[in-house]
């Protein structure tokens, strides 16, 4: 026994560490507005030349470069939203006061560009979408800033009069929020462009009219620099003015103040539940799994903390993916660890030959799901960006948790020989593999799925989806009480409508808001006020834009198309085409059978459901890539990878591989969706439509990737295989009459 004690004293340990960090770790938690409320400004935007008209384009920038300022790393979450045709309402999570509300907004400033002698020359208006960027001199390697010019006529045109300047005075002066009264280039130019002048932030020379699309701006930078140098102007691109419409004031979380209780507690019986799972399928191998899992959990937060996340819906939902995919790691493992004991071979041994025959399906699944989480994090926004951060730092914790941690665990654990004479008490029992006929079962599945997707392309066409204010617009209703509102009451006045959303301002029970999914026309916003304001309530009401949700959405979905070519590419090289091929199809067939449950059961579609979507996508392909990579280790065992396979001998590979995945297919899933249920069972009420359609995606997930996905790969195959061979290219001789015939 004492053999054992140096694996057991090590899980201790880490135990023991880690129940030190548990409570500092979760006290630095930030949470997202969602979550656990914050702070708003309801801002007025102007244009900053006077008589000239806000655009459509006007707002997308100013959005962006507050985005770009408040939430530089992707990961803040601030709630904006524009209301009627010139204001936009700012939320942000963790503030619990106006002052710091009013310095973290108002650090966005106003970028011009001027002469030496202080005259305005061109406003942000002269830069394009791409702002500025970071780029290198290819033959220098000199770190640079480079320009995208929407407006190249004026550029050029204002560079020219500049260049034929005397030195010192060709020169244009970038400033973010310049005074008259106070600032001016004389006083600043030894310091311009330095750490400590944040106003006057470069002063570049001009020798020649520039006329292309894009320029840069030179000056020895180290990459630091450069990129501080981007980034004030890339914040600073704003081509409007903000002032203050309203008071600032705290914003409640949308979901409710027990949400995060909630879900603490959800966690933990989610936690409690899995380890039961694992001990009880797996005895000891599978208790070492719960402890890895306990440092998976644990470093998660931690890392999240280390680069500020914040805490949304969003991050959830790639936490609970998360949390499959780490699971799913330990069960590969454990079972194929168990095919090298029916093998016959011993436990040391298996355990070896288990945990590296394991490492490729792992690696390949996880890396198909970090491809999208990247590019979901350099194409998506806001909520995207937060999901693609969690998703990336679960997947590298992940195999650093439970695949290098849990092997080295593992194999430390059977080098005692203690469970050399009783391997079920170290791995669990070790049945036979059944045999099943998937292929023949497959078309049942197959059937259902395409009957549910044709019915929800009926509601889709004859009802619509039951589309929220996040992307129908609406009107807010700002309402205000000397006593404590009383909604029962309000929401009778407003049952005419289609209310969506209502709550106090947190702190206030005397101020709140109402979100309907209706546009006010003026004869009704008049009754609504009139009636209202005999309960004692003034109030104000605003239009609610769809402009950001619409920009947030297209943007995930564009990031969505740019993940699947990724992935496609991948697993392309990695096994071949038809793989590819169908394991997009699952992926979309997961999406659309989600989507149609919502168009049948007619169940609300807010911004929310993009989380549920991209949760679905990952989970969809780390599963099927699973399968897939079985099905591919046995073409090799069975029939030495040969090209040409017969109907029988396809059929006999897919149902072989399909039973040997059927137990991790299974449990992976259970564990998974446990985490789900238990949200839905601890009342979680508020987020039923997010529990919902993660819960519908991942039963789609498991059915599609254990029944349909090696059908669909078997046409695919046999397609391929029925194309006849290309001719030889040989060249052939030519036949000359009387000389060789």
């Amino acid at each position: 026994m004492k053999k054992i004690l140096k694996p057991l004293l090590i899980v201790i340990a880490i135990i023991t560490l880690g129940a030190f960090l548990i409570k500092p770790t979760l006290k630095n938690i930030s949470y997202g507005i969602d979550l656990q409320g914050g702070f708003e400004i309801l801002y007025k935007i102007e244009p900053l030349e006077k008589g000239k008209e806000l655009t459509e384009d006007d707002l997308d920038k100013t959005y962006t470069a507050i985005v770009n300022r408040i939430d530089t790393l992707g990961v803040s979450e601030p709630v904006i939203a524009f209301e009627g045709n010139n204001l936009i309402r700012i939320q942000l999570p963790g503030v619990s006061n106006e002052e710091e509300a009013r310095q973290r907004i108002s650090t966005t400033a106003v970028l011009s560009f001027r002469d030496t002698n202080d005259k305005l020359l061109m406003t942000s208006d002269i830069l394009g979408n791409n702002g500025a960027s970071l780029t290198q001199d290819s033959k220098s390697f000199q770190y640079e800033v480079k320009l995208d010019i929407k407006d190249t006529a004026k550029f050029y045109e204002v560079t020219k009069k500049i260049s034929q300047r005397t030195n010192g005075n060709n020169m244009i002066v970038i400033w973010l929020d310049y005074n008259d009264e106070l600032d001016s280039y004389e006083n600043e130019k030894l310091t311009c462009g330095k750490d400590s002048n944040m106003k006057c932030i470069s002063a570049a020379s001009v020798k020649e009219g520039l006329d292309g699309g894009s320029v840069v701006i030179q000056g020895n930078f180290t990459k630091e620099e450069a990129q501080t140098l981007v980034d004030l102007i890339n914040s600073g691109s704003l081509p409007t003015k903000l002032s203050e419409e309203a008071t600032p004031k705290s914003v409640s979380p949308s979901f409710g103040a027990e949400t995060i209780t909630k879900t603490g507690i959800a966690g933990i019986i989610t936690f409690i539940l899995i380890s039961l799972i694992l001990v009880f399928k797996y005895r000891i191998s599978g208790l070492i799994g719960s402890v890895c899992l306990f440092v998976y959990a644990l470093l998660v937060f931690i890392i999240y903390n280390a680069v500020g996340g914040v805490l949304t819906l969003t991050g959830i939902a790639a936490l609970v993916l998360g949390i499959g995919m780490a699971v799913d790691s330990i069960i590969i493992s454990n079972d194929r660890i168990k095919d090298e004991l029916r093998k016959g071979k011993k436990l040391i041994p298996a355990v070896n030959e288990g945990s590296k025959s394991s490492l490729k399906a792992i690696i390949d699944a996880n890396v198909t799901t970090l491809l999208a989480g990247v590019i979901l994090y350099i194409f998506g926004e806001s909520s995207v960006k937060g999901f693609a951060t969690m998703l990336i730092i679960t997947i590298f914790v992940t195999i650093f948790a439970c695949v290098i941690l849990y092997r080295v665990l593992q194999i430390m654990t059977v080098k005692t020989k203690v469970f050399n004479d009783n391997e079920k008490l170290f791995i669990g029992s070790v049945h036979e593999v059944r045999k099943f006929n998937y292929v023949k079962f497959a078309k049942k599945p197959i059937i259902v799925s395409l009957s549910i997707i044709a019915i929800g392309l009926i509601f889709v066409l004859v009802r619509g989806f039951n589309f929220g204010v996040d992307f129908t617009g609406g009107t807010q209703i700002n309402l205000s009480s000397s006593e404590p509102l009383n909604f029962n009451k309000i929401k009778e006045i407003v049952k005419d409508y289609d209310l969506r959303d209502y709550d106090t301002y947190l702190n206030s029970k005397t101020e709140g808001y109402l979100k309907l999914n209706d546009t006010l026309n003026e004869e009704d916003e008049i009754k609504v006020k009139s009636e209202l304001k005999a309960l004692g309530i003034d109030t104000s009401a605003n239009e609610i834009s769809n402009l950001v949700t619409n920009n947030l959405t297209k943007n995930a979905i564009k990031a969505l198309i740019y993940s699947i070519i990724a992935i496609i590419l991948y697993v392309t090289i990695r096994f071949n085409f038809n793989y590819a091929a169908s394991g997009i199809l699952m992926l979309l067939h997961d999406l659309l059978i989600t989507l149609s449950i919502f168009a049948i059961f007619n169940i609300s579609v807010d911004f929310i459901i993009v989380a549920s979507l991209l949760t679905i996508v990952g989970y969809s392909i780390n599963d099927t890539i699973v399968v897939f990579d079985r099905i591919r280790d046995n073409r090799n065992k069975l029939y030495k990878n040969r090209k040409k396979l017969t109907e029988e001998e396809l059929e006999n590979l897919v149902n072989v591989s399909s039973n040997e995945t059927i137990t991790r297919n299974v449990w992976t899933s259970i564990t998974t969706v446990a985490a789900i249920i238990t949200l839905l069972c601890v009342g979680l009420n508020d987020i039923l439509t997010f529990n919902i359609a993660i819960l519908v995606g991942l039963i789609a997930g498991t059915i599609s990737s254990l029944l349909i996905a090696p059908k669909v790969w078997m046409l695919l195959e046999r397609r391929s295989m029925d194309r006849p061979e290309e001719e030889d290219d040989e060249p052939t001789e030519m036949k000359v009459k009387g000389v060789n015939f």
